[in-house]
């Protein structure tokens, strides 16, 4: 059962470089988001 799931599922780095292209766009947004918001304090 397990093995005929396991055998459908890419290569784990097909799942490292998927988590990559989600998480830099988002850090980058929540770097501007910073920026932007530690500008207005000063």
């Amino acid at each position: 059962m397990w093995k005929n799931i396991i055998s459908y599922l890419p290569d784990w780095t097909v799942f490292v470089q998927g988590f990559i292209v989600f998480l830099v766009p988002f850090g980058i947004s929540e770097i501007v988001a910073w920026i932007r918001t530690s500008k207005d304090d000063s």
